[in-house]
């Protein structure tokens, strides 16, 4: 008797096993060992966790975008530093020729040919530049009707052209047009103007007009002084400031 409950007990703990190798090669989370027989003590469960693994996620590489190039930029080609060779202003009847004339003992000479020459001064600006360039020229001279005879009549918008030796041509806009007496004209803000803002290029013409005074030959003097300051309207170009002497200056006829 003692031999077959031996048996039968090794029979129930090999089953045991082989239930418990079924479950865990099946992948099982729990199992159950029964203790005991019949009438025996109460049936001992056990639960088992089985870990799991879980495959870690391959990260996806996300692509580094191409960093776009910045446009070179297009240099501005430096201004044209020839010659002043020619002024026109249909409606003020200017077609006239450049002469250069200078600044002598801090006084802006006139041209030599007085009929049919405008003066521009290279100690200050020259067009094309970025600043204020400054010409003169005579109303009349010797009887005869000088370049700027009707500067006194401009108008805001009307077009000056100035005329390069190399045919550049630049485009101003009359903006203001100013009479002053002869003797107390303020040459420093008529040569560098306060108002000019930076981005812009402007031109100044200046000659003789209003009241006069005649003497016994026929001839006589100026007391006013007419000028007319006109804003470069074509493609601007920036450039470094041209600098030059003051100067306070008047032709007498």
């Amino acid at each position: 008797m003692l031999e077959s409950l031996l048996t039968s007990r090794r029979r129930q703990l090999i089953a045991g096993a082989i239930a418990l190798f079924v479950l865990l090669a099946s992948g099982g989370v729990a199992f159950a060992l029964i203790s005991g027989g019949s009438g025996g003590p109460a049936a001992e469960v056990a639960d088992v966790q089985i870990a799991t693994s879980t495959a870690t996620p391959t990260p996806v590489r996300t692509a580094t975008p191409t960093p776009t190039p910045a446009p070179t930029p297009i240099p501005t080609p430096p201004p044209y530093n020839g010659t002043v060779a020619h002024m026109t202003a249909p409606k003020l009847g200017i077609d006239n020729y450049i002469e250069v004339v200078s600044v002598v003992n801090n006084e802006m000479q006139a041209p030599d040919d007085g009929v049919n020459a405008v003066g521009w001064y290279p100690d200050y600006a020259k067009p094309g530049f970025g600043q204020n360039a400054v010409f003169s020229a005579h109303e009349t001279w010797n009887r005869f009707h000088g370049p700027f005879y009707s500067l006194h009549l401009a108008q805001p918008g009307d077009v000056i052209t100035i005329t390069m030796d190399n045919g550049l041509q630049y485009q101003y806009e009359v903006l203001t047009n100013v009479r002053y007496d002869a003797y107390s004209i303020p040459m420093g803000e008529v040569i560098w103007p306060s108002t000019r803002p930076a981005n812009e290029e402007w031109i100044t013409l200046i000659t003789c007009g209003g009241r006069i005074v005649y003497n016994s030959t026929g001839f006589g003097d100026y007391l006013d002084r007419d000028v007319v300051q006109a804003r470069r309207i074509d493609k601007n170009t920036a450039a470094a400031t041209t600098s030059g002497a003051g100067a306070a200056a008047a032709s007498n006829r």
